[in-house]
């Protein structure tokens, strides 16, 4: 798994990626949907990242990233036509890599109960299954430094 800064044009392709995803436009899509109106202010912030993730084939998905002291959140995406070829679990590896290379200590995430494949990933990951959270989604933790 390689990653690159994402700029206005992976910006764009979150936004496509998400416009032909049924399943992931309904859970991102009211934020990264508009990628390009609603990130691009939010990556200023010394605090915020965001990537696009790629292999030798080409884009897969996109990563966020935010850190506020030591804890970080984290999202992440595979694009409709990579999902079942098991890059999800490089993906979260990376992004935790990321994520401890900025200074995270603790490490954040939530999917939807719905998403076995997202669930799958974040406890294969060691992240531990904090239970739903206030609006319903399954929310989890990973020390970093443990």
């Amino acid at each position: 798994m390689k990653v690159r800064p994402i700029d206005e044009d992976g910006l764009r392709q979150v936004e496509q990626w998400l416009a032909a995803d049924p399943d992931g436009g309904a859970s991102f899509g009211g934020f990264y949907g508009q990628a390009v109106q609603r990130w691009t202010p939010l990556l200023q912030a010394p605090s915020r990242h965001g990537w696009i993730t790629f292999d030798e084939t080409g884009p897969v998905g996109f990563i966020d990233l935010e850190i506020l002291d030591d804890e970080a959140e984290i999202m992440y995406y595979v694009s409709p036509g990579r999902r079942g070829e098991g890059l999800g679990r490089p993906t979260v590896e990376h992004v935790v890599e990321l994520a401890k290379d900025l200074g995270a200590r603790f490490i954040h995430a939530t999917v939807d109960p719905s998403n076995q494949a997202g669930l799958a990933t974040l406890r294969a990951a060691a992240f531990t299954d904090e239970g739903p959270d206030e609006f319903g989604e399954i929310e989890f933790t990973l020390q970093a430094d443990a």
